[in-house]
């Protein structure tokens, strides 16, 4: 794959800290028009490789290239492509929502009173973006932090908590601008949340960073191969026998009424079935559950207790 496919190519980045290496020879690429979520538990480098990303903290070793174009030796010019919240938005309490965009515009070249005005539509500020700041709940302030990381329109967002402090509509009406934003303007979208349902239902991909390393990237909708084991439900009648024929096939299970949950590869259903169907047992309905984005992410840090930071 050609460069010129990826917004953002990290490469072999190293990033210490005094004696201590935070970020160890960590690799990964971004596509244009792609959600892609960059998770991590507390402490594995994720704020610091953000940091870097946008220009905040220099690399000891490697490069990040942002359209083909070094961050390291193109600063100035290439930060100019990217927007960013880290963390919570910067902005001016005693201000309006509108006025503060307009700091903002100053700070920046070509930005028109049409592009205020469309970026507050887009994240849905207009009947109150004329109240000052101080008066908005956090989740208008995360809406107004967006509307001011897109006004320059950057070809890589950058959102750390996005949906922080938004009701559950306010979340679906971020998560769509941030989908529509990749798909309809083909913007790279990279963003970190502790909610991890949310995560999965966003983002096209995601990397697990932990302890300075990139351990895994992956779709978020890979597919489970037939060999993977995951838990299956199986309703059966009667469950006497059906508890019956596990015990004597060695095959653990938990029960709640007629309903058996087994771990068991997708493969070996059919031959299972047979055997259930041979014994005289009624088979209602068999369910493979879904693996999600979050025991993945448990599985692969292998760390059940840890909040994604």
């Amino acid at each position: 794959m050609e460069s010129q496919q990826y917004s953002l190519e990290v490469t072999n980045l190293h990033k210490k800290i005094g004696k201590k290496e935070i970020i160890k020879d960590l690799n990964f690429t971004v596509n244009k028009g792609e959600v892609f979520g960059f998770l991590g538990p507390n402490g594995a480098g994720k704020t610091t490789t953000i940091r870097m990303i946008v220009g905040l903290t220099t690399p000891t070793e490697g490069d990040i290239k942002v359209l083909g174009k070094s961050v390291v030796q193109n600063r100035s010019e290439v930060i100019k492509e990217i927007g960013a919240i880290v963390e919570n938005p910067e902005l001016y309490p005693f201000l309006s929502g509108y006025e503060n965009l307009k700091q903002f515009a100053r700070m920046q070249n070509g930005i028109t009173k049409a592009d205020i005005d469309g970026v507050v539509k887009l994240v849905g500020l207009e009947s109150r973006i004329n109240d000052k700041v101080k008066k908005y709940s956090l989740g208008m302030r995360q809406r107004l932090g967006l509307a001011q990381a897109l006004l320059h329109k950057p070809k890589i967002l950058i959102l750390d908590e996005p949906t922080n402090g938004l009701d559950p509509a306010g979340i679906r009406e971020i998560r769509d601008y941030i989908k529509k934003l990749a798909k309809e303007e083909n913007m790279s979208v990279i963003v970190s949340s502790h909610l991890m349902s949310e995560m999965e239902l966003m983002c096209d991909r995601f990397g697990i960073i932990k302890n300075g390393k990139m351990v895994q990237i992956e779709e978020v909708n890979q597919a489970v191969t037939s060999d993977t084991i995951v838990k299956h439900t199986l309703d059966l009648y009667p469950a006497e026998r059906a508890q019956v024929f596990f015990k004597r096939i060695g095959k653990q299970y938990h029960q709640e009424g007629d309903t058996f949950t087994i771990d068991i590869a997708s493969k070996d259903i059919p031959e299972l079935i047979r055997k259930i169907v041979k014994d005289d047992i009624d088979i209602y309905s068999v369910t493979k559950e879904k693996v999600s984005l979050e025991d993945r992410f448990m599985n692969i840090t292998n760390d059940g207790g840890v909040h994604i930071g």
